[in-house]
């Protein structure tokens, strides 16, 4: 059975695609996709996909959304204007996620 990722991102996050045909670009986490751990993010092209259909009717054209692994992502700190590692910490009694490098609190 498959154990599931950790997942280190949010929905609304704003991330940096780390490798892969998109590396370098930046954008937001619209949906996250948990058993799969495939997360979808705004500012990659969508793919277009060509939906087949009787004689009679015309061919359809559907953009469908490209999903990345989450292990291919990482947080992007708006302050540094840089990706970076996160950890979590306690303050004032609520956990919190904050980047390593910068200690920024997320």
């Amino acid at each position: 059975m498959k154990e599931n990722v950790k997942k280190h991102i949010k929905v609304g996050d704003k991330i940096k695609v780390i490798s892969g045909s998109n590396k370098g670009v930046i954008g937001n986490v619209l949906s996250i996709l948990e058993k799969n751990s495939i997360v979808t993010i705004e500012g990659i092209s969508p793919r277009i996909k060509y939906l087949k259909t009787n004689q009679n009717e015309e061919a359809k054209k559907v953009e469908l959304a490209i999903g990345i692994h989450i292990s291919n992502v990482m947080l992007w700190d708006k302050e540094n204007n840089k990706s970076g590692r996160i950890g979590y910490k306690i303050v004032d009694g609520k956990k919190v996620r904050y980047f390593k490098k910068s200690g920024n609190i997320i």
